[in-house]
């Protein structure tokens, strides 16, 4: 397995020149505090579990669904045309842009020989549509009545772009920041993947695609599986590289 090799370059702004490293490499946090991969699945999994007996048992968030599909999807319908635009862009970017995106990653990672950032990519986003495909069927919840400008078939509980795009854009981020050496870089780069996440959810609300709980169900489920997932991806290679290291 090729090294690790970070990639530094100096960068001048209003502050003294800092190194800034290029790659995409895990930070391996999740490695070594665990906890925090078993605090994400044991948050998501709890929170998941309340929406999806809350939905068996009509509890009382069914009210908020039944009102955000009445009114969101109404207001659409008299907008103009830049916020369909705006609105539709929210479907593409937690579907077509994921897609692409992962794709170009993999092209990467397999030419950088980064194994490890592959299968957690992979495995993360591969798995949570085969844990998605499963969960709709079983729970089988019908789509808000009135669909606009885009409209889908599927069972709506949780919502796949929410799980998606937790799983992936979380997945960036969590590579990302540990790099930065702002903190307000930091700050940024948290709180546009927040709300890049929140307005995709908003969008498929917004345009009658799913309830507020289907969103918010994809969302636990995206927290609770990024959480085991990663972090077991990344003490499988620590251990392996720690096997390699004592073989030399």
């Amino acid at each position: 397995m090729a090294d690790h090799t970070i990639v530094r370059t100096s960068i001048q702004d209003h502050s003294p020149s800092t190194d800034i490293p290029l790659d995409l490499h895990s930070p391996g946090l999740l490695a070594k505090w665990p906890i925090i991969g078993l605090f994400m699945f044991l948050f998501g999994g709890l929170i998941f579990g309340a929406l999806t007996v809350n939905l068996y048992a009509h509890g009382p968030l069914l009210q908020w669904d039944q009102m955000l599909a009445n009114t969101l999807p109404a207001i659409g319908l008299k907008s103009s045309a830049i916020v369909k635009y705006i609105m539709d862009a929210g479907f593409y970017l937690g579907k077509e842009v994921v897609i692409a995106l992962i794709i170009a990653h993999a092209i990467y990672f397999i030419a950088k020989r980064y194994w490890q950032e592959l299968t957690m990519m992979l495995v993360g986003m591969f798995g949570s549509s085969s844990l998605f495909w499963i969960v709709i069927h079983v729970i089988n919840r019908q789509r808000p009545p009135d669909q606009i400008w885009i409209k889908v078939n599927l069972p709506s509980f949780p919502s796949g772009h929410a799980i998606a795009v937790v799983v992936f854009y979380g997945l960036l981020a969590y590579w990302i920041v540990p790099k930065i050496p702002s903190t307000f870089w930091k700050a940024f780069v948290i709180i546009f993947t927040v709300l890049l996440i929140g307005f995709i959810g908003f969008s498929r609300i917004f345009t009658g695609g799913h309830y507020l709980t289907d969103i918010l169900a994809g969302y636990a489920v995206g927290i609770a599986w990024s959480g085991v997932v990663y972090t077991l991806i990344e003490k499988y290679f620590q251990k392996r590289r720690s096997r390699n290291v004592e073989k030399v």
